[in-house]
């Protein structure tokens, strides 16, 4: 069994979540697909789609996705029960000139189970399953600028800011700058 670790303020309520990052498989689409209904009402400036448009709601896209070896999202999931608490997504780039990088993608950690390095956890996770792709060298991820704790994670991670895109995306009246950075693996 995970180790686990208990947030804040929940310890009075034997409150435990695993510590250890699953690889979800196709038959995770469905409960992936609930909590990034959430991410992207919770955090819309963080992410590029919109539930609109965003092809990780497809369920066959997303199924294929899974079950392919370079393409993986690690999750943290609620002890004893079927909720995902925090999730990173990684895959390899398709276009052969690219195939040596992988990109990091829709990193997240529920509100209530924020701040106990959840985050931190399923990232690496994807990072160390990344390293073990053949002939891979460079990990790449863009973040929101309004997005700190997450830049602060990545910056402690290793990956280096490479440029910045102005007022990349937009939420209501707020633009907000996307931090492109690297991990060299």
């Amino acid at each position: 069994m995970p180790a686990t670790l208990v947030p804040p303020g929940k310890e009075a309520v034997g409150f435990a979540v695993p510590a250890e990052p699953t690889r979800l498989c196709p038959s995770d689409a469905e409960r992936y697909m609930a909590l990034r209904k959430r991410m992207l009402a919770d955090a819309p400036w963080a992410f590029t789609a919109t539930a609109a448009d965003d092809v990780a709601l497809d369920i066959e896209f997303l199924r294929t996705a899974l079950a392919r070896d370079d393409n993986a999202i690690l999750a943290v999931v609620e002890d004893g029960g079927p909720e995902l608490l925090a999730v990173a997504g990684i895959y390899r780039m398709e276009n052969p000139k690219f195939a040596h990088r992988a990109k990091l993608w829709g990193v997240f950690v529920d509100a209530r189970h924020r701040g106990i390095g959840l985050g931190r956890a399923v990232t690496t996770a994807a990072l160390a399953l990344a390293t073990n792709w053949r002939e891979l060298r460079y990990i790449d991820v863009g973040v929101s600028e309004n997005s700190t704790e997450t830049l602060g994670l990545y910056q402690s991670l290793g990956f280096v800011e490479w440029g910045r895109e102005p007022e990349a995306t937009q939420h209501g009246s707020h633009r907000y700058d996307e931090i492109h950075m690297s991990l060299r693996v």
